[in-house]
């Protein structure tokens, strides 16, 4: 099965701590959209918030007559906007319908918990097929677990050095619920040179300047490394992973032929987990 699902947000901004070349061209990522769809990869995350990403992706599909799984994300600063925030994405994105549709500000959540309605009702409506949070504590997931909250789909972040949602990946399965992951990269600090990092990553370094030096033994890439680790777990469904250009997208996918040589060592990379949060939380930064 294929776990991959096409992050957008370089679609529409200049994205990552590694990022040199800015947002992606409309034509490149339109390139993309294309290489993604001929070899099945239909799984597609967005957001309002993602500049033009929604708008991008929109003129592919008018364009292309391609259906994407699409999930999207409200970020308003209003309960009130809910239904036109949402109508404004289906149009942004020449769709009629979406195959999830998110909670990204998980405080504005909390303080407006009548939102879920919102939701619900454009799920009753047939307008999503799933409804979910994208969220970047562990508390939070926690609240929902505790209040009962019944939802479909999930989007944390999950990597070689960010472990921390791991331990809850069991029980959401067992619930049925849908677990995405994205920053599988770290949003590109784990390209960074160990040599030449900022001094906010000091703690940092022995941990990178190691996975450099088992890339290296194993004559395997970061990228490599990085990407299968999260493909190999087998509670996650999707891991959503971006690109600056089409060559990326390509050395990516190709890099998932080397899944084997990753499985040999899956055990090792559970070692390299951080728990300083102002390392593994980009937010933090």
């Amino acid at each position: 099965m294929n776990k991959i699902a096409l992050g957008t947000a370089q679609f529409g901004l200049d994205y990552g701590i590694n990022n040199l070349s800015g947002k992606i061209a409309e034509n490149i990522s339109h390139q993309i959209l294309r290489y993604a769809y001929d070899r099945k990869i239909d799984y597609i995350d967005t957001a309002y918030v993602y500049g033009d990403s929604e708008q991008v992706l929109g003129s592919f599909i008018k364009k292309n007559k391609i259906n994407f799984k699409i999930i999207s994300k409200f970020s308003c600063c209003s309960i009130d906007n809910f239904e036109k925030s949402f109508i404004e994405s289906l149009h942004r994105l020449n769709s009629k319908q979406l195959y999830g549709y998110l909670v990204h500000d998980f405080k504005f959540f909390i303080k407006n918990p009548l939102l879920w309605t919102k939701f619900l009702k454009i799920k009753n409506d047939l307008l999503v097929s799933k409804i979910g949070f994208s969220l970047y504590f562990e508390e939070e997931l926690d609240y929902l677990l505790d209040s009962g909250i019944e939802f479909d789909i999930i989007q944390v972040p999950y990597s070689i050095f960010d472990q921390r949602f791991a331990k809850y990946f069991r029980i959401l399965k067992s619930k049925g619920i849908e677990i995405f992951v994205r920053s599988v990269f770290l949003q590109g600090l784990v390209f960074k040179s160990f040599e030449n990092l900022e001094p906010k990553f000091s703690k940092f370094k022995c941990k990178l300047k190691a996975l450099n030096k088992l890339a290296e033994e194993l004559n395997l890439s970061i990228s490599s490394i990085c990407l299968n680790f999260a493909v190999l777990n087998d509670y996650i469904d999707k891991v959503v992973i971006g690109f600056d250009n089409l060559d990326h997208f390509k050395q990516d996918l190709f890099n998932l032929k080397q899944i084997n040589e990753i499985k040999k060592i899956e055990n090792n990379l559970l070692y390299f987990k951080e728990d300083d949060n102002n390392i593994i939380i980009p937010i933090n930064w």
